[in-house]
């Protein structure tokens, strides 16, 4: 999509150039504009809409200009400037297919103008009309022999078909004129790759090489498609040879790092990671995908991340005022279960880049996380002093009181959340109103609750937390049953394998009485991961018991309390043998 976005973007640009720098010059009497023969009355009205059209969109008057345009365009149907400047508008209203449309005649009323014709291409190009393209370069070609651009246009076509030969043909055209220039190289190395002709993508690169023969850049690229092909001595003989000219080429100890991974030799490959994160020659950026990439292939094979602790320390030291790097290491201490160690690496971040909106994110979900409520606030009271229109910053600090039980402070906080969201934001406000929702119903105040839930459904209907919640605590009551099944089913149909969601809608089904239903989806629910939760397991005990089976109660209801629930009722559950209401 972004291919395609800039190709519409580019044509709107050239499309608004043109317009405005001569509209009005393209047309007169003696246009080049191959028209029809009007008369001499027609030809009068189609002048006046025409360049009053021109004045009108001068006058930043867009949709005159579009309506007097369309005015000329039924005078003179035939009119190429006309369906140019149209095509212009419809880009606008993006509508890229009457765009086309208007440019394709344009292109073919005028077959030596070369804006029409580049812009018919690119568009066709865009839309996937690969063989109108092609015929539209072709022709620009032979009127415009001392454009190289336009082979480099035809190439790109014909590699977007899928026709690699006439791509390289096509580059090779161009290279005719501009001479051996490394994109082109590349890309034709793309195309022989892409052919399975390993040999030729080799020689292209060994033009690169021979035109900049001090330069190891062009041999490391030789190594690493050597190694690619599977032809790893011949990889390494290139590594060696760009040694002993630039032994200290921190991307070379990249390849031959990968080299040594092929290889199976593990001690060599970090040692060659490690030099190449420690050089100075390389930017900060580079190292940290770099070790991106070494802790991927680590996660990925599920070896242990503890070695890279050494590869942490020595970067930090190096460049302790990255706040990238802090956060990368954030991520991995996380990963590992060192949660407090990640939150301290969280916070030097935050300290380094206090504007860094999704950093605070991280941070307070972290300390929220751990359960410490306290310093959650802290945070978030920080994180507002730097960023007090980030409504979403409300929803945490508020999320914080409410977890602290402080009710009062947590949703007066969410309603000054409200005071700094963008109106057009609704699926914000209606988070804010969710989470005002779920404060209140902590705080005891359930009507107070379904207002703000009512609310938070307005701005958003499919706001799927709050469909789950507000079933949930009406089911909970026994409240308004259907209305909970409704919204529950809601967000089942929205994401039908979350076992929290299907827990609800299960447990609606349960206070309805319908254990059936109940069982079915509270079986899902296990299934779909819902296993390692206390409350589902005691759910799932419950239904079994409704249905008869009290020795599957039992058991359920045990492996809920071996999960850590905080369930007041569980244990006179187990002892009594017996279903209670919470």
């Amino acid at each position: 999509m972004r291919y395609i976005d800039y190709r519409l973007l580019l044509c709107l640009t050239l499309l608004s150039v043109c317009f405005s720098c001569g509209s009005s010059r393209n047309f007169s009497k003696k246009r080049t504009d191959v028209g029809r023969v009007l008369s001499e009355s027609d030809q009068r009205k189609f002048d006046y809409f025409f360049l009053e059209a021109d004045r009108m969109k001068n006058l930043g008057k867009q949709d005159a200009a579009f309506d007097l345009l369309q005015q000329a365009a039924a005078i003179d149907t035939s009119s190429a400037v006309v369906k140019y400047n149209l095509a212009n508008y419809y880009l606008h209203l993006k509508k890229p297919q009457l765009a086309y449309d208007c440019l394709k005649e344009a292109a073919e009323k005028s077959p030596d103008n070369y804006w029409y014709n580049v812009m018919a291409a690119n568009l066709a190009q865009n839309l996937g009309d690969a063989e109108q393209a092609i015929s539209l370069i072709r022709r620009m070609i032979e009127y415009n022999p001392n454009k190289p651009e336009l082979n480099y246009m035809l190439a790109e076509v014909y590699a977007q078909k899928g026709d690699f030969q006439q791509a390289i043909d096509a580059y090779n055209q161009l290279e005719q004129s501009m001479g051996v220039v490394e994109p082109i190289i590349l890309q034709k190395v793309k195309l022989y790759k892409a052919l399975k002709q390993d040999d030729k993508a080799f020689a292209e690169v060994q033009r690169l090489i021979d035109a900049h023969p001090k330069d190891i850049t062009y041999l490391i690229l030789l190594g690493d498609l050597y190694l690619d092909s599977n032809r790893d001595e011949d990889a390494w003989k290139v590594y060696q040879h760009a040694g002993e000219i630039e032994p200290d080429n921190a991307y070379l100890m990249v390849s031959k790092a990968n080299y040594y991974n092929k290889k199976g030799d593990k001690e060599a490959y970090q040692k060659q990671i490690l030099d190449a994160l420690l050089s100075k020659n390389l930017d900060v950026e580079t190292k940290q995908k770099i070790l991106t990439g070494f802790l991927s292939e680590l996660l990925q094979k599920k070896e242990n991340l503890d070695q890279a602790d050494s590869m942490f320390s020595a970067l930090l030291e190096m460049h302790p005022q990255e706040e990238e790097l802090h956060k990368l290491y954030a991520d991995v201490l996380w990963i590992r279960q060192k949660k407090n160690d990640a939150i301290a690496q969280m916070q030097i971040a935050v300290d380094l880049a206090p504007v860094r909106l999704e950093y605070w994110q991280q941070l307070i979900g972290a300390i929220l996380d751990q359960k410490k409520y306290d310093d959650a606030i802290v945070a978030g009271e920080k994180a507002l002093s730097y960023l007090p229109d980030e409504a979403v910053l409300y929803i945490y600090l508020g999320s914080s009181y409410m977890m602290k039980k402080e009710y009062d402070k947590a949703v007066a906080t969410l309603r000054t959340g409200l005071k700094h969201t963008n109106p057009e934001n609704r699926a914000l406000i209606s988070d804010l109103y969710g989470q005002i929702g779920d404060t209140y119903y902590q705080a005891q105040q359930p009507d107070s609750a379904y207002a703000a839930f009512d609310k938070a459904l307005e701005y958003n209907p499919g706001n799927i937390g709050v469909l789950n919640n507000y079933s949930y605590y009406l089911a909970l009551q026994k409240k308004d049953l259907s209305k909970a099944e409704r919204m529950s089913g809601d967000a089942v149909k929205q994401e039908p394998d979350n076992p929290t969601y299907l827990d609800t809608y299960a447990w609606v089904f349960f206070q309805q009485g319908n254990y059936t239903l109940a069982k079915i989806y509270l079986k899902s629910a296990l299934d779909k991961g819902g296993n390692e939760s206390a409350a589902l397991l005691e759910h799932y005990g419950d239904v079994l018991f409704m249905t008869g089976d009290v020795d599957g109660a039992l058991e359920y209801w045990n492996d809920a309390l071996e999960k850590g629930s905080d369930s007041k009722m569980l244990p006179q559950k187990i002892k009594d043998k017996k279903y209670y209401e919470e």
